[in-house]
């Protein structure tokens, strides 16, 4: 064989040689060939030509081309078709909430005068003096007068009473009005000369005015002093029929 092969003629050796040298060259190009990524085509996406798995990117419509969902003008955010857009929405959308912290407002004034005090008394009703025998007519339309103004002697009969010389004065109520009057709220009191106060007590024969005297009619109510002596003391006698209404001053001697 290797005679054989020796003896062959110069140019056919010389193509076996080149054919045995080209195979490897042949291999290599192949493999490399193998390697090299195909190029991208022009109508595949890119997301899809790197392998990605993102969705692809949806254009934005022009607002020339496109109208509004609710049938409106184009380029507007209103949803109706016609209409100012300002009468949309919340007509209180812009009134701005009451601050909870400012304090509310007041028509309050200061005084004047800071240190000036405010009244610590009750006003003083008026009154119309006269003697015990006298009938006191007030500017009200009303007259009294005391009907009786005797001395007695107290024995206590119930817990709270007290034994003692007492006076009775009886109290009588004009009313010449057109109206009832009322005299459930009538305040009397007695004091002696020299300051000494008789002692208001329900013992017999206590009986005061109540409910309302009729227009052109009168009433009478008793009322009790506790006063040691009561005999032959000069007192003052006060009779306010109702409250806020005129006062009727009596002075005189008990007998």
């Amino acid at each position: 064989m290797l005679s054989t092969f020796c003896h062959r003629p110069s140019g056919a050796r010389h193509r076996k040689v080149a054919a045995v040298l080209a195979t490897p060259a042949l291999l290599l190009s192949l493999t490399l060939a193998g390697c090299t990524p195909a190029p991208p085509e022009a109508d595949e996406p890119p997301s899809q030509r790197e392998g990605g798995t993102s969705a692809p990117q949806e254009e934005t419509p022009s607002t020339d081309e496109s109208p509004t969902a609710g049938g409106g003008t184009p380029g507007t955010d209103s949803p109706t078709g016609g209409g100012d857009p300002s009468d949309q929405g919340d007509p209180t959308a812009d009134e701005q909430p009451a601050d909870p912290t400012e304090p509310p407002s007041s028509t309050w004034q200061a005084p004047e005068d800071p240190t000036e005090e405010g009244p610590t008394a009750a006003p003083e009703l008026p009154e119309v003096d006269g003697s015990l025998d006298d009938a006191i007519a007030l500017p009200t339309d009303v007259v009294v007068s005391l009907s009786s103004v005797e001395t007695t002697s107290i024995k206590a009969s119930t817990p709270g009473e007290y034994s003692g010389s007492a006076v009775v004065v009886s109290v009588t109520i004009a009313n010449d009005t057109k109206a009832p009057l009322p005299v459930s709220s009538a305040v009397v009191s007695l004091i002696a000369d020299d300051g000494e106060m008789g002692i208001p007590t329900w013992a017999a024969p206590h009986d005061p005015l109540y409910g309302e005297v009729p227009a052109g009619s009168t009433a009478v109510g008793t009322y009790v002093f506790m006063l040691d002596p009561a005999d032959e003391r000069s007192v003052t006698v006060s009779v306010n029929y109702s409250a806020g209404e005129p006062v009727a001053v009596f002075t005189g001697g008990t007998p």
